[in-house]
Formats: C-alpha cells, structure tokens, sequence
C-alpha cells in the first residue's frame, strides 16, 4: 500500500510533472514558496501567483529575488520602463532561476513611428520592423531566449491592435517560441478594445487597470482615468468565461479600502477586492521595498 501524503505533498509531486512539461515554473526547487496558491493564466498553460510583482519601480534586484523567494512567481515589467532599464534589472534579478519564474513585459507600437500609418504594404513592413525591433531589445535586455507573456503595450489605436501585420507577428512570435503568449494592456476607457477581443477572441491576456474605486491618477503623468465599473465587469467577466487570462493593473491607484466599517481601510485590502473576482488572473502591484512586499504577501493565498 502506497504511503499516505498530505495535501501539499501530492500539489508538490503533481506540479513538479506539469512543471517538467514546460507548463508552470519549477517553483518546487528552491525557496520557501507555496505552490498550492497558483492561478491559472485564462487558457495559456501558464500558472501564476494571484500577486505579481509589478517590477516598474524597482531600482534593486535583491527586492525581486525576496519577493520570488516569498512565491510572487510572476513579475511584470515593460520595454518602456527606465529606457530598457528595467528589464535589465528583472534579467540580473532572475539570472540561474529564469524557469521558476513567469516574466510578462510589453513592446509598444506607436503612430508616431509608422510614416505609412499602416496603410498598405509599406504600413504592415514598418510595423513588423518595429514590432520585431523591440522584441529583440527587450529578449536582449532580459537576457532569455523567450518571454513568457508579451502584451502590446498601451493599445489606444483599435485599427493598429487588430492590424493582420500586428496579429500575424504575435502569431509567429508565439509559434517560434519566443513568446508563450501574447496579449495587450490598454488604460483609461476603451472598452472597445476589450469587445473586439472578445468577439474575435486573438490575444491571450489582457492587462486593464481595475480597482475599487473605479478610477486612477497616473502617478507620474498626472493624467486621470474613471470606467464603467458594471461595464467593465461585465466585459472582463465574459473574458474569462472564454478563456482570457485578465491582469489587473493601478489596483493600489484607487486608495485604500476597507469591506466593512468596523476595518480600517488599508492597500492589502484593496488588491484583496480586485483579486476576489473570478475572473481575475493576477492583480499587479508595482513594490518598491521589502516592507510593501511583505504587506502584500498575505494575498498569495487569497
């Protein structure tokens, strides 16, 4: 007769198989990381910490490394963050444990840098040039031969998101391995964008600012952003019914928040909102020091 395993023991034998088919991070290698918290990332094949760790104003890669240690597997950084910068640091960060660790960065595709607007055949030339441009920069800056998730950055222009040269280039990404998936972030309210997805189904995940309040202050720009809080729901809900991994960004930029009044609002409680809806994926957080790293810690196992 077999020997009887607890619950743990079975998640670590079970997941250490699916992590040896490529499936999940070895999370079972090293640390003190639990692996019975991981979210599935819609129907990617990639399994997630509810935590991510938004990389964005990290300037030191010791607060990575705890925070991988502490099971945060899934950390998110971007292309335009510190002019490449910071997917240098990420790189340095995961440097010998890059397979314990699912990285989601961003490659933005500007108007501004497309003189044929993405008409024609000149368009869709200079949208694959800087579209595989800056995939090899940030490839080159991280420092691995693939990227797990790779989103269009801050999709505004519904035309360029959707362009068959944009998709084409996702696709063929995706099928040489440089890219496990593919999706794309976007911020204020295009909602539009989110429809469109759903209705022809392409990208993978889906990178949306959401949180309690149902607005934000860019932190660094200024610039303030309210939703249709129902609508929103309503669109990112049906996302996850077919298969859509959604990650939800500014989760701290609506302020603290409190379930009843007899708690005192706080930050922990305000991603711990944005992670109790199904739906959800991961709530991004951007930590930039140990002390924000362990207030949110609790929420790995949310």
């Amino acid at each position: 007769m077999s020997k009887n395993i607890n619950r743990k023991e079975f998640l670590v034998k079970t997941l250490t198989g699916v992590a040896a088919m490529g499936l999940i991070p070895e999370l079972i290698n090293g640390g003190n990381q639990e692996v019975s918290h991981l979210r599935k990332l819609g129907n990617t094949g990639i399994l997630v910490s509810p935590l991510c760790y938004g990389a964005t104003r990290t300037n030191d890669e010791s607060l990575i490394k705890y925070a991988v240690d502490k099971g945060m597997c899934f950390i998110d950084t971007g292309h335009a963050y510190g002019n490449g910068n910071n997917e240098k640091l990420v790189g340095h960060a995961v440097a010998g444990i890059r397979r314990n660790v699912v990285i989601q960065s961003k490659i933005e595709l500007e108007m501004s840098e497309l003189p044929s607007k993405g008409k024609g055949k000149k368009g869709a030339e200079e949208i694959r040039t800087v579209l595989s441009s800056k995939l090899e920069a940030s490839l080159k800056a991280i420092n691995s031969e693939y990227f797990d998730v790779i989103l269009y950055h801050d999709a505004k222009d519904e035309n360029l998101l959707f362009h068959n040269e944009t998709l084409k280039f996702f696709d063929e990404m995706k099928k040489s391995g440089k890219i496990r998936a593919h999706g794309f972030s976007t911020h204020n309210d295009r909602m539009n964008l989110l429809s469109r997805n759903n209705t022809e189904g392409f990208y993978d995940v889906i990178m949306v600012p959401f949180n309690h309040k149902g607005s934000f202050t860019h932190s660094i720009t200024g610039e303030y952003a309210q939703w249709d809080q129902n609508k929103l729901i309503s669109l990112l809900t049906e996302a996850g019914e077919k298969g859509k991994g959604v990650v939800a960004m500014k989760t701290c930029s609506g302020g603290p928040y409190s379930p009843s009044p007899d708690k005192k609002p706080g930050f922990t409680e305000a991603v711990k909102w944005v992670l109790q809806h199904k739906f959800i994926s991961a709530a991004a957080v951007a930590m930039a020091s140990f002390e924000q790293i362990n207030e949110h810690l609790p929420l790995l196992k949310v």
